[in-house]
């Protein structure tokens, strides 16, 4: 793979994150105008949910809550440059870099232990 086709899928990685949550965003604002930030686009009974709680995620999306799409928007934004740093480990993995495999999966973990330690 060469160094302009590396980089190139690298920006498509990024671009399509950025886009997936601003349109995840946009939705679920748009939605709050109609039933309010707790409310149930299909007319689901949903019990009130603070801004800042993640629980019962897919639930919430599956009834679709405005709240829920904003805030799976959020998690898609936060997810994408951990997306990022696993293609790179991958595509230096294809160049066969070992040194730059080991730099981004070391990366990588520490993404993951620095996401899973937030409370």
């Amino acid at each position: 793979m060469t160094e302009e086709r590396f980089e190139r899928r690298m920006a498509v990685v990024l671009a399509v994150g950025v886009a997936a949550s601003a349109i995840l965003v946009g939705i679920g604002f748009a939605a709050s105008f109609i039933v309010g930030w707790t409310g149930s686009l299909i007319g689901a009974a949903t019990p009130p949910t603070e801004t800042a709680d993640f629980a019962q995620l897919l639930p919430r999306l599956i009834d679709l809550q405005p709240l829920a799409i904003v805030q799976a928007g959020l998690i898609v934004l936060i997810a994408t440059p951990v997306v990022r740093v696993a293609v790179t480990a991958l595509g230096f993995w294809r160049q066969r870099d070992a040194l730059y495999v080991a730099l981004s999966l070391l990366v990588l973990v520490l993404l993951g232990l620095s996401l899973s330690l937030v409370r």
